[in-house]
Order: C-alpha cells, then structure tokens, then sequence
C-alpha cells in the first residue's frame, strides 16, 4: 500500500456580490476497500455550516448555504490516505447497462463502434483494451475545445476533447457492447488538475481503466464520486441570486509520503 497525501483548492470568483447561495460538493474521497482514509477535512469561505452525507450512488456530499453578500466562494478538501491495489466488489445496479444523457449511442458513436473489431472469444478485458485502444488513436486531447456539456457524440464528432470527453465516448462504446460502465472523477498522482476514467464490470468486480492516457489503473488515483456520467457527480454545483461572470482557479496537488 502506498501513503499518499492530497490537497484541492477551488477558488471562485465572482464579478458582482452574489446571495442566497446554496451549494453542495463532491470533493472528499470515498472510503473503500482500496482507498483507506486516514484522515480528511473540507472547508469552506466564506464560513457556512456544512451537511455532510451521501447521494444516491453513496458518494461523499457536502452541502450549506450562505445568505450573506459576497464575492467569492473558495473550498479545500485535504487529508492522508492509503491506496491499495484498485478494485471494488459490488453488487451490479444495472442502471450502468443503459445509455445516459451524455453517452447516447447516437449515429456517430454507433458508426465508430462499428470500426472496432472484436472476436467471439474476446473477454471483457479484451474488449475494453480494443475499444481504449481505437479511442486514444482517434480522439485528440485538447484543453478549451469541449465544455462541461459536450456529449460523447458531440466530442467524437469534433475528434477532440478533454477527459471528461474521453471517459464519455468510452461508457458510450463499452455499452454498446452490453460492458455494464460508470463515470469516475477523482485526483490524478502527478496532474495539477481533477481527473475522470471509467469503471467495468466483470465477474463481480469493478475494474478501472483511464481512457485518457490508453491504460490499466492500479495505483495513483484517488477516487471521488461515480455515476452514469458527469452529471451525476460533479465536484462543485451551485445556486445563487445574482447576476455575475464567473473566474474560477484550482489548485490540487496529490503526493506519496515516506513511510
């Protein structure tokens, strides 16, 4: 097992003083059998009483509100965990069969699936390989070139995105070819900003694959929330009365500590 400590910062900036803002995170690592948390905080500012539970998917859920006028709105999450070997026994919800609002099967994504060739005898592992493989030759990384709201369709089509994207158009092909998937996002070991892959089932296991970067995960990545897709575990969502441009500024870094 490995030590490794993380600290997240999200700075929002507002061009106008906001109100009434109500808002609920998905920043804390989850508790799992590979991912022991050692300790962890999340704070916020200007300084709101926080509620803290579980979605739906029983990811970590922070949630408060703050009535006061102000102009920013900052939160870290920070603490020490242990990472073991990546794997998650669990029952399947087959809610992760079915295609969702951003993994849509659409024209495009069903002509690309059908550039994938697979053998009768191809295991799901062999599967998820061929469908990583075509889609890190084809699919180009490039920052400011998709949006939080691009689909996997609409990122295919444009050949570019980010790995949001990425993770996207891999749920949609993998099922396609009936691979029961889910959306992850977490910390990267090494990157200065959050991450998403994917999960796949097999034999009563979720296993993890990083479309991105074309490879298997076993260590290096602290894991946050899942879902169908984005929209089901966005890090920061909120509400507020006012009207404002937005400038917003992470800062994240994820270490190994000496043991």
């Amino acid at each position: 097992m490995e030590k490794i400590s993380y600290k997240f910062i999200t700075q929002i900036s507002f061009s106008g003083e906001i109100r009434a803002h109500s808002f609920l995170l998905r920043c804390t690592p989850q508790h799992l059998p590979f991912q022991k948390v050692i300790r962890e905080q999340c704070v916020v500012t200007p300084i709101a009483e926080l509620c803290v539970g579980t979605d739906s998917f029983g990811n970590i859920v922070h949630s408060g509100h703050i009535d006061a006028p102000h102009s920013g709105f900052e939160f870290c999450s920070e603490g020490e965990l242990m990472l073991d070997t990546y794997r998650i026994c669990e029952e399947l919800n087959p809610i992760f069969l079915y295609p969702s609002d951003y993994t849509q099967p659409l024209e495009y994504v069903e002509q690309f699936y059908q550039t994938i060739v697979f053998q009768p005898t191809d295991s799901i592992a062999q599967k998820i390989a061929k469908i990583g493989a075509k889609v890190h030759g084809y699919f180009i990384y490039e920052t400011g070139s998709t949006t939080i709201k691009t689909t996997a369709g609409e990122a295919l089509l444009s050949g570019r995105g980010v790995c949001q994207d990425f993770a996207h158009i891999m749920i949609a092909l993998c099922r396609r070819a009936n691979i029961p998937t889910r959306y992850v996002a977490g910390f990267l070991q090494g990157e200065s900003y959050t991450h998403a892959w994917i999960e796949f089932y097999e034999a009563g296991i979720w296993l993890p694959f990083d479309p991105t970067h074309n490879r298997w995960i076993e260590q290096g990545y602290i894991k946050l929330a899942h879902g169908r897709d984005y929209a089901d575990c966005p890090i920061e969502r909120g509400v507020f009365n006012g009207v404002t441009n937005q400038t917003l500024n992470i800062n994240l870094s994820v270490e190994s500590i000496e043991q």
